[in-house]
């Protein structure tokens, strides 16, 4: 049997291609998770009461103390 003759040059091309594309997409979405996790986080910290601020009982309510 004949082995089908390979063209290395255009398969190392390939390779290279791939993997630049590979390569940026990866940087894309890494950057994606960064930036979504910042807003994530500093939606967290919105959400989260002030702690220097005392909570107060409502009027008209029994403090469950």
């Amino acid at each position: 049997m004949n082995r089908a003759k390979v063209d290395t040059q255009r398969d190392e091309r390939a390779k290279r291609e791939s993997q630049i594309v590979i390569d940026a997409e990866r940087a894309a979405r890494e950057a994606k998770t960064a930036k979504l996790r910042e807003l994530r986080l500093a939606a967290q910290a919105a959400q989260e009461p002030d702690p220097t601020r005392r909570k107060t009982a409502r009027r008209g309510t029994a403090s469950k103390g």
